[in-house]
């Protein structure tokens, strides 16, 4: 997800949304939704009013420790969300990942530590599938990112002892999901650490990550381009995923180039300060489903909005997918 080559992000909320009630992108319904939002940034309310139609809440903020052989404690403010989502209806799942707090970003080494050691492996799923029940939480998300094709087996054996963990401890309906780095090839699912056809026996869901095509770190363009996102599902497809077990990533912000570093308005912003930034320069694209605009004074804007999110629920319905995934309730609402 996005702290996610950016961001911060200690825990995420995860809302499952069912805009028609109905379980999956067949027919004339449309898919699941799901809302991603961290704890301690005063979002309970802002879940709270997603559950009206959300399925499952899920909360990302346990994080590995350095040598990946254990957990750090669940961030403050886990549980005012996981009661949120309770009391609006919606189920609830614990997010999992090699996030560094002192990287500020994800931790390969992290990653290599804790797929590579059997033990490790072991340990952690069971302290997970722990965690997620004397929390509450209904099941377990892997978001596991910057991984390496020396972690593809590992990741594997891990998705499986968690399974058996999860199980055990939440009950044989209780799912085990995971979220993926976006790729447009076989060889970029398994370069960065995923064999998707062996995970696939393993894991419920996949959520495939398809924004950050770009962004502070490329030149600018698109936060996730409606051709590049169909790409990135044809690719997963190809390596195994069934589209009923996919759901689309959705960007709910966007990035600027140019910007003096240090600005607040530097990296990334919501879609509210960006179209406030791009004012009449404001262009649409029915290509790319995003917005996008050029400054007087250099700087250059690409973000994604609620009529982002509905051209994307719309490709994820015609694709045959699961559901959609929104990142994230901290930039913007779930849109309509």
């Amino acid at each position: 997800m996005l702290r996610r080559s950016v961001l911060t992000a200690a825990v995420v909320v995860l809302a499952s949304v069912s805009l028609t009630g109905c379980a999956g992108a067949t027919g004339s319904s449309r898919p699941l939704v799901e809302a991603y939002a961290e704890p301690g940034d005063r979002l309970a309310a802002r879940v709270t009013a997603a559950t009206e139609h959300a399925a499952t809440i899920g909360i990302d903020g346990v994080t590995l420790t350095d040598d990946g052989a254990a957990l750090h404690p669940l961030p403050e403010g886990t549980d005012e969300l996981t009661r949120a989502a309770a009391a609006g209806g919606a189920g609830t799942e614990l997010l999992v990942s090699n996030y560094s707090e002192s990287l500020g970003d994800f931790s390969p080494e992290t990653g290599t530590a804790l797929l590579g050691d059997p033990d490790a492996r072991e340990h952690v799923a069971h302290e997970l599938a722990a965690v997620a029940a004397a929390h509450h939480l209904d099941g377990v998300q892997i978001d596991l990112e910057s991984l390496r094709a020396q972690d593809r087996a590992g990741l594997v054996a891990f998705a499986a002892a968690l399974e058996a963990a999860v199980h055990d401890e939440l009950g044989d309906d209780a799912e085990v999901s995971m979220a993926v780095m976006a790729s447009t090839s076989t060889s970029g699912f398994r370069d960065t650490g995923y064999d998707l056809g062996a995970l696939a026996e393993h894991v419920d869901r996949f959520v495939l990550m398809t924004y950050d095509e770009h962004g502070p770190w490329s030149e600018p363009g698109t936060v996730g381009a409606l051709p590049w996102a169909e790409r990135v599902v044809r690719a997963a497809e190809h390596e195994g995923l069934p589209a009923d077990r996919i759901d689309l990533g959705i960007a709910g912000y966007g990035y600027v180039w140019g910007a003096d570093e240090g600005s607040d308005d530097a990296g990334q912003v919501s879609p509210a300060r960006a179209r406030d930034l791009a004012g009449d320069a404001a262009r649409w694209s029915e290509r790319t489903g995003e917005w996008s605009a050029t400054l007087d004074d250099g700087r250059e804007l690409h973000w994604s909005d609620a009529r982002s999110y509905r051209a994307r629920v719309a490709l994820a319905r015609d694709l045959g997918l699961h559901g959609v995934a929104y990142w994230s309730l901290g930039t913007q609402a779930l849109p309509a």
